[in-house]
């Protein structure tokens, strides 16, 4: 287990912000874990993986950082079917190009999405229509105070809408690999996402390769600033920071979009709220801003503090409070480290 020095959180998150950190340790392999918990398992401690999905404090952070660079994968066959155990800090998007490589469905649609494959069964990440609890058979975990280790089967963790039972719990707990299981299918059926098939010439529900799909979701990213380009500070943020509602159909505000939702309520967006409650893209409050080409992205313009995110963050939900009556949640963690 490696101590790292001069370790900058603004250097490791997505969003350009956090203090230096006294106290990194870089996780290579499951000895490594086992190691970082006989040292600081009897302590608070913090788990980074990509850095994507965190808005970290501005101070100086001295709780002790696990920092997952567990990279291994292994792979068996099951018919028409290979299960892929990853390790969780592989980035999420090279998982998916090797996916997509070896001709594997399941994840295509995923394509792009910052952050590490140990993350991302935690807020059950999702995408145009597909969310990664369809591909995930297991999560094996390792208990932050004892070392013990502990799997937990798809259906354990109880997936929902951009959440899993690893949201609530309260025993800490490093995520060593994540198992996926993937389909020998070159070919992807597309969703009902227009902007999707409109890019691919094609028809909602009509097949492409995954190749071809994966390509095209990088490109609509891109063209939301939602792929991370240190040219371009407008996507220096954590994707999107507020999660759509879900609600009563009744409910949902007159003419905001809604689509159907397999709890039986209806999702609505959460852009359309905000632009609605009078901030539109670009709006800023500080160094932070809306994004210019997504509304649900607060970016940081180059010298946003987390401070500023946090600011805008909360003027934002309070304006789509007063206007509609809904509270939007957000999808990162505030640190209190």
């Amino acid at each position: 287990m490696r101590q790292l020095k001069g370790f900058k959180l603004s250097d490791h998150t997505t969003l350009r912000v956090g203090g230096l950190a006294t106290t990194v340790c870089e996780i290579q392999s499951p000895s490594d874990i086992q190691d970082f918990v006989h040292e600081y398992g009897n302590q608070d401690f913090f788990v980074l993986g990509g850095g994507s999905n965190i808005v970290a404090p501005d101070h100086e952070i001295k709780t002790p950082i696990a920092y997952m660079q567990l990279v291994n994968s292994s792979a068996k066959t099951d018919g028409d079917f290979v299960e892929i155990n990853a390790g969780s800090g592989m980035l999420w998007d090279d998982f998916v190009a090797d996916a997509v490589d070896q001709g594997l469905s399941g994840v295509e649609t995923l394509s792009g999405i910052p952050g590490t494959v140990g993350a991302s069964p935690i807020q059950n990440i999702g995408a145009y229509g597909t969310e990664v609890n369809s591909s995930i058979k297991s999560v094996q975990l390792v208990d932050g105070t004892t070392g013990k280790s502990r799997i937990l089967t798809n259906e354990e963790l109880k997936f929902s809408y951009r959440f899993s039972i690893l949201k609530n719990l309260t025993s800490r707990f490093i995520i060593e690999n994540v198992t996926f299981r993937l389909k020998r299918d070159k070919n992807s059926k597309i969703t009902n996402y227009p902007q999707v098939a409109e890019s691919l010439g094609i028809n909602p529900g009509e097949s492409v390769s995954i190749k071809e799909l994966r390509n095209t979701i990088l490109a609509i990213r891109k063209s939301k600033g939602m792929i991370l380009d240190a040219n371009d500070h407008d996507t220096f943020s954590v994707g999107s920071f507020f999660i759509n509602p879900i609600m009563e159909k009744e409910k949902v505000p007159t003419n905001a979009p809604m689509y159907e939702n397999q709890s039986g309520k209806v999702k609505t967006s959460a852009a359309w709220l905000i632009e609605q409650a009078g901030f539109e893209k670009g709006f800023r409050l500080g160094g932070a801003m809306i994004s210019s080409k997504h509304t649900l992205a607060i970016a940081n313009s180059g010298n946003a503090t987390a401070e500023d995110v946090i600011e805008l963050s909360n003027l934002i939900t309070s304006g789509v409070k007063q206007k509609f009556g809904i509270a939007l949640t957000i999808e990162p963690r505030i640190l209190k480290i």
